[in-house]
């Protein structure tokens, strides 16, 4: 499943082009506040991003988030969401293939490193499904994994487990500390040789 890989590099583009076409909002400050710490200070605010992306007057990718801060003079880099994000992918038809969720995401430039956190929903066309607080896909080695309860579920497969990791499509998952429920039926069938 490439949901993750795609719908977060869909993200990256997005937001990356957004940086040079939207505009600022300037925040004012007061004549007598002096800023001393100017890493400390965004560069660029967004409120109420929405950026949808067209490929051969087709829609294919569509980012929300209520707002976003570039802080780029910081020692690394960064753009958080701190009130989340939703990235959804779309079909030749325009009907939704696949969406990411989470209540609050940052994206660390230099190390091309992204976190989703609270509530991470993510799900793809074939109904695939994955639950977590905490999501990290390192871009440059291409490594989706996630240090606390994640579960993924796959049709009639339900898979559970405290951290997991993956490649960037989400195809190869290794659970840490596997973990579930097994329902076993209880109710017991006598056989003719049981019976007196």
């Amino acid at each position: 499943m490439d949901l993750l890989r795609h719908n977060i590099s869909v993200a990256l583009l997005i937001v990356g082009s957004a940086i040079f076409i939207t505009g600022c909002n300037s925040s004012k400050v007061a004549a007598d506040v002096v800023i001393t710490d100017y890493k400390k200070v965004p560069s660029l605010v967004s409120d109420s991003l929405s950026i949808t992306y067209y490929e051969n007057g087709e829609m294919e990718y569509k980012f929300t988030t209520p707002r976003m801060e570039r802080y780029e003079f910081d020692d690394e880099p960064y753009m958080v969401f701190e009130e989340g994000v939703r990235i959804e992918t779309f079909d030749e038809d325009g009907i939704r293939k696949s969406s990411l969720v989470a209540d609050y995401a940052k994206y660390l430039e230099k190390k091309r490193l992204w976190e989703a956190k609270g509530n991470v929903f993510g799900h793809d066309e074939n109904g695939k499904e994955l639950y977590t607080e905490q999501l990290f896909w390192d871009e440059m080695a291409d490594k989706i994994y996630s240090n606390v309860d994640t579960k993924v579920i796959d049709g009639d497969e339900i898979t559970q487990g405290s951290g997991f990791e993956s490649d960037g499509q989400l195809n190869n998952v290794r659970f840490l500390n596997t973990k579930g429920r097994l329902f076993v039926d209880t109710t017991r069938q006598t056989g003719p040789e049981e019976v007196q």
